[in-house]
């Protein structure tokens, strides 16, 4: 599939559906004189200075189930600690300025400069864990149409991505309930969509869904769906910096400037 070898840089294919639908954002981004309902939404998530969590991924698609734990550390600025459990034992660290990445028992690692990360890379790094940023932050200086209210949903956005409608639910306190994503603006084929629920508040204006429900549909017609369960989660707790501290855990691993030459 086209989509998941683009994802393959990352290193983290199986965090496929959020790369997905990132993918389809993709757009030329021009930012909007009035503060939209989007740009709103992401100050409030940007709001918060740090997170730790767990969260459990269950990914269904084409004749598999892949499960994934991770423990997660975050701190605004660039400072990212992922270290993945199972299926397969990685660590990502950021420090402000340079990204690491190591699968346990591979020859050597990858690192490069967060000034030098490609798009799909950014997009991990820029997204604050257990949130929906992944998707928002695409949608950030997009034409903004409000659509009619809904007794379920009485706040609808829909934005135009260069290859998706992006529709966005909320409810009365402007929590975000759920993103789907169309071919068009008819709003007839919905390509995927992602459910969010078990809030947390986080702050006055901000809350952080801990169940995150997910299904696409790919285009050689396959479904894919994926359940993601944010647990322990703490916001805005004082994080170690040694958790930010890539020689302290990777110990006699050499580091490649090139993913692809981790392997050779």
């Amino acid at each position: 599939m086209r989509y998941v070898r683009q994802l393959k840089e990352t290193g983290c294919a199986v965090l496929t559906i959020g790369f997905v639908l990132a993918l389809l954002l993709t757009a030329n981004i021009g930012w909007a004189e009035e503060l939209s309902f989007v740009q709103k939404l992401c100050d409030a998530y940007q709001n918060i200075d740090t997170i730790t969590c767990e969260i459990r991924k269950t990914t269904k698609g084409g004749g598999r189930t892949m499960r994934m734990l991770s423990r997660v550390y975050y701190k605004k600025g660039y400072y990212v600690h992922v270290d993945n459990v199972t299926p397969r034992k990685r660590r990502i660290i950021a420090d402000s300025k340079t990204l690491w990445y190591y699968e346990t028992d591979a020859p050597r690692g990858f690192s490069r400069s967060i000034s030098e990360l490609t798009e799909v890379w950014m997009s991990a790094i820029n997204n604050i864990p257990g949130t929906p940023m992944e998707n928002l932050l695409k949608l950030r200086g997009l034409p903004e149409i409000s659509l009619p209210a809904t007794d379920e949903y009485p706040i609808r956005k829909a934005y135009q991505a260069e290859k998706a409608y992006v529709v966005l639910y909320c409810d009365n306190s402007e929590r975000l309930i759920k993103i789907e994503f169309f071919d068009s603006s008819e709003m007839k084929k919905s390509i995927a969509h992602y459910n969010y629920s078990a809030f947390q508040k986080a702050n006055e204006h901000c809350w952080i869904p801990c169940l995150h429900k997910a299904v696409i549909s790919l285009p050689d017609g396959e479904e894919m769906t994926e359940t993601r369960r944010i647990n322990n989660l703490e916001v805005n707790k004082p994080v170690a910096d040694r958790m930010f501290k890539a020689g302290i855990f990777f110990k006699d691993v050499e580091f490649v400037g090139d993913f692809e030459k981790m392997y050779d």
